[in-house]
């Protein structure tokens, strides 16, 4: 695909099902799906989706401070997306639900931290983390192609927002795509998100974050249909989520382990 026809995201094909775009970007969509059945099979897949977004997102709608959310997407050159009366469209849900979940929006909620006694990052965080990854598919992540350039200026930022030190080969699997590394961040607490696609199993991420608590030995458990590898090494708390088998996901860890503590 060319820089115009890359896939659009779900948020903006969501926004396109719910009429929320404007011409301009309404016509480039309905020729994407012209021309490439990528882009047709997965809008079909989203207008067939009956999840109930709204009930089970929301406790985390009623918390997400939905003005900061909109400065923080303005500043960051995304375009706010719409709050409808009476309610929020599942544009903006879906907006609200990444921005909480990898921003760390709900830093505030009554019992919910950031790192629990083990210093890996809590419970809830792993789970909210596993609903947004619930929402990736192969299709989502295909048409991301970053260059080689691309990639070392992505690692260089987390590199510098965590103070890591991680190179670019530490982190290149043969069996796996590298897609996108982003940090966000939220009161001074950043956090990193290094996508891959398995050609095999679908999205893969490698999520860092800082953490003073003490170091934690590897552990895996199951959320949303993926397999959630969490240890920490006393000043980050790192996971591997993905739709790998266990023992896949524990071979990829133990070599970010070994690769990172070499």
């Amino acid at each position: 695909m060319t820089g115009d026809d890359i896939m659009p995201s779900d948020e903006l094909l969501t926004a396109f099902i719910d009429g929320e775009l404007d011409s301009e970007e309404r016509d480039r969509i309905e020729s994407l799906l012209e021309q490439d059945s990528g882009v047709a099979d997965r809008l079909e897949f989203l207008m067939r989706a009956n999840l109930d977004y709204r009930h089970s997102f929301a406790p985390l709608l009623g918390e997400a401070p939905v003005g900061r959310l909109q400065s923080m997407l303005a500043a960051a050159g995304t375009k706010p997306t719409p709050v409808l009366t009476g309610g929020v469209g599942r544009r903006g849900l879906l907006g609200a639900v990444a921005a909480s979940v990898l921003v760390g929006i709900l830093v505030g909620r009554v019992g919910f931290d950031w790192f629990d006694e083990d210093g890996e990052g809590s419970d809830e965080w792993r789970g909210l983390v596993a609903q947004y990854m619930s929402l990736y598919d192969s299709q989502t992540l295909s048409g991301v192609l970053p260059t080689a350039a691309e990639q070392a200026a992505e690692l260089s930022d987390i590199n510098r927002r965590l103070d890591m030190r991680m190179t670019p080969e530490q982190l290149d699997f043969d069996d796996l795509d590298y897609k996108r590394a982003q940090v966000l961040a939220y009161d001074g607490k950043p956090l990193a998100q290094i996508l891959y696609l398995d050609p095999d199993s679908g999205p893969l991420a490698f999520c860092i974050v800082r953490s003073d608590g003490k170091p934690a030995p590897m552990r895996t458990e199951q959320r949303n249909g993926m397999t959630v590898v969490h240890w920490a090494d006393g000043s980050h708390a790192l996971m591997l989520i993905g739709h790998a088998p266990e023992t896949r996901m524990l071979d990829l860890a133990e070599a970010l382990i070994d690769r990172l503590s070499a």
